[in-house]
């Protein structure tokens, strides 16, 4: 390794919905070589995709590097279920609370997500699998049960507060 020329470390992460025709090959001063990148939908939610397509070089010419995006739409029957589960505290400030379970269950399947970092969750669900349930819960927290309907006309936001199990 030169430096100025790149690190050692090649940065390959797995991309499912990215693949390449050419992961590797040998070009001769002057040749070109074209590489074509095939995107499928294989994906469970809608939303933009991105990923680095980066090429390691033995020469002292830097080889471009692109970026692949990928948008995907919801199908026309798909609902947004989103919100925030936050903790009520004894003292009486809230928290946001990461890591807490999410599941939702319908008639005809379940999904189990965690909270986010800031507590927040957000799911793509067909509409035809209302009513749904949904159950929130973390240690130390009373969970919370209710039902719902998503609408594929608005985001349906649902917010909770769990109470602490002791103050």
């Amino acid at each position: 390794m030169l430096p100025t020329f790149g690190d050692c470390d090649d940065g390959n992460v797995d991309v499912g919905w990215l693949s390449l025709d050419k992961t590797a090959f040998t070009l001769a001063p002057g040749e070109k070589v074209t590489v074509t990148a095939t995107m499928t939908a294989t994906v469970d939610q809608p939303g933009t995709y991105t990923a680095p397509i980066k090429f390691t070089e033995d020469t002292p010419y830097q080889a471009p590097s692109f970026q692949a995006t990928m948008e995907v739409q919801p199908p026309s029957t798909w609902a947004k279920l989103s919100g925030t589960v936050t903790g009520a505290q004894c003292g009486g400030t809230s928290v946001p609370l990461r890591g807490a379970t999410v599941q939702v269950d319908s008639w005809a399947m379940s999904w189990t997500f965690s909270t986010d970092a800031q507590g927040g969750y957000a799911q793509w669900i067909d509409r035809r699998n209302n009513p749904l349930t949904l159950i929130v819960a973390k240690d130390g927290w009373k969970p919370q049960t209710r039902q719902v309907r998503v609408s594929t006309s608005a985001p349906t936001v649902e917010d909770f507060t769990l109470s602490p199990t002791r103050c």
